[in-house]
């Protein structure tokens, strides 16, 4: 069975003028026994040259495995959904289950949680993911922001200039600084304008999904 959770949030205070409030965000690592899946896509132009990435950490923040991904020349929207699709083919090729799964894209986790649709290209990706969750099993999709995801970032920009899709069973030296900051949990300042919702608890599931591609 898998879940959806379109924002995992985190604490805030209140700032500057306008209403607006900050957040401070990192990445968190999962429960003792759940392994995390972050990914991300990148598209240089939208439409332009694109990558997907992505990595599996465990609850110490060790890495599990990890990937990146040229997709040739797409927008960003297919981009971050082939992402989610490579990242869970990794995942149900590993064996793995239990998995919280990271996205920076909320109208990725949307469309894949039916709310919205997409053209034909893209939804075929979608269906691909929803399979790979109910073969994976216990699962939870999630959007995060995009400082809680970095490590995914710099894959998916490895992915613009790699050759196809490369495999890592270890990390690969470029993202190797970011992988440290998250493990010893570094957080990042991120300040909210006044409409975004910064109350949703991390790990709880939203009945009625809101504003359409409000954060990528």
């Amino acid at each position: 069975m898998f879940h959806f959770n379109p924002m995992a949030g985190n604490a805030c205070f209140r700032g500057g003028g306008g209403g607006n409030s900050w957040i401070r965000v990192g990445w968190k690592p999962p429960s003792t026994g759940i392994f995390k899946l972050n990914i991300d896509g990148a598209s240089k132009g939208n439409p332009g040259k694109a990558g997907a990435g992505g990595l599996i950490r465990n609850h110490e923040g060790r890495w599990v495995a990890g990937f990146c991904h040229n997709i040739g020349t797409t927008n960003s929207l297919e981009a971050e959904v082939t992402a989610i699709r490579d990242g869970l083919e990794l995942v149900n090729r590993l064996g793995l289950t239990n998995v919280d799964v990271e996205t920076d894209s909320k109208l990725a986790v949307q469309l894949i949680a039916g709310s919205i649709f997409s053209g034909e290209r893209v939804n075929s990706l979608v269906n691909d993911c929803r399979r790979l969750m109910e073969e994976i099993g216990s699962t939870t999709l999630r959007h995060v922001y995009r400082e809680a995801n970095a490590c995914a970032d710099i894959l998916a920009n490895l992915g613009v200039v790699a050759d196809g899709l490369e495999v890592f069973a270890n990390a690969p030296s470029c993202v190797a600084h970011q992988l440290y900051n998250d493990a010893i949990g570094v957080e990042y300042s991120r300040q909210m304008k006044q409409h975004e919702d910064v109350g949703v608890r991390r790990g709880v599931m939203r009945q009625h999904l809101e504003h359409i591609a409000t954060v990528f």
